[in-house]
Formats: structure tokens, sequence, C-alpha cells
């Protein structure tokens, strides 16, 4: 699947681990990305988008 949102083109990031004794170790967060059914430009397409971006359209209103 892939790791990169196709609308906001938000990908993944990196942090450290960080344990009990505070000793940081790499690591990786990965973006929720889910795929969806979308018309863009008229035909339905299957789009990998972010959870984010998928709260943000239902409150912007849909083009009619």
């Amino acid at each position: 699947m892939s790791s990169r949102c196709d609308i906001c083109r938000r990908g993944s990031q990196y942090g450290h681990t960080i344990s009990h004794s505070n000793r940081k170790g790499n690591r990786r967060f990965l973006v929720n990305v889910q795929r969806r059914r979308m018309v863009i430009n008229g035909t339905p397409q299957h789009v990998y988008v972010c959870t984010r971006c998928m709260r943000t359209m239902v409150k912007t209103p849909k083009e009619r």
C-alpha cells in the first residue's frame, strides 16, 4: 500500500521511540492511508487518501 496521501501528499515522518531509561531509538510514524473510490474530473478513480483529508472532505460542501 502507498504510504503517501494522493490529495495532500503527506508521507511518513521520523522520530524516536523513548524507553523508560530515556534511551532513544529511531522509528517511523506512518500516515493512516485508506484506499477510496472518488470522482475526479468526472471519472471514478481509486485513490489513497489519509484519514485527515477524509475528515476535511466531510466538512467542505460538495460541488454540484
